[in-house]
């Protein structure tokens, strides 16, 4: 422990010599990524996420759309929710994190960085936002047909566009909020039995 910051210390409440380290190694804090991860493959949200979003790269590519679909997604439900996140080097390097994207640990390149994560999210057009939601429909209505059918499904968005201030209001932007509908039907092998 000569690297290390923290001098040594000692238990005097016990006959035993004990030693504590703190050069615990690469280690990681967000062991529910395992389980987030196996759900994904069985769900196939990233997946299906990567579908939607359009290539914008050029020839020479390190991550897949896949890989970098699945390290936002992952980076958000770990708390990591701002782009910026991306490009700290722990994060980059966190190996249980390069695990579930699809890289090796240890001798694995480091996930993508900030800029790339940037352009993941504001590359997809108004179009390719509309197919991504209905791609995550589809996954619900998949999903929610395999233990309860039912004719139709419904969801709500919420969407909330910002009012400008206008020459005679010198109040900060206010937001609205504007409520919408949208109905999925179901497929027909997803019909509830009569009996």
């Amino acid at each position: 422990m000569s690297d290390c910051a923290t001098s040594m210390l000692g238990f005097e409440t016990t006959p035993l010599e004990v030693e504590v380290a703190f050069d615990g190694g690469r280690i990681t804090s967000d062991g529910g990524l395992l389980w987030l991860a196996k759900t994904d493959e069985e769900l196939g949200v990233c997946e299906a996420f990567s579908e939607c979003v359009p290539e914008w790269r050029g020839a020479s590519v390190s991550h897949s759309l896949l890989a970098l679909v699945r390290q936002r997604v992952y980076q958000i439900a770990c708390g990591y929710e701002d782009q910026n996140d991306s490009d700290t080097l722990t994060l980059r390097k966190d190996p249980l994190l390069k695990l579930v994207v699809g890289l090796l640990p240890e001798s694995g390149r480091d996930l993508a960085s900030q800029p790339t994560i940037w352009r993941l999210e504001n590359v997809p057009s108004a179009r390719d936002r509309a197919r991504l939601a209905r791609a995550l429909g589809e996954v619900y209505v998949r999903e929610r047909g395999a233990k309860a059918a039912c004719p139709r499904r419904y969801c709500s968005t919420w969407t909330l566009p910002t009012i400008p201030p206008t020459p005679s209001r010198k109040a900060a932007p206010t937001t609205a909020t504007i409520a919408s509908v949208c109905t999925i039907p179901c497929s027909s092998s997803t019909a509830r039995p009569t009996s």
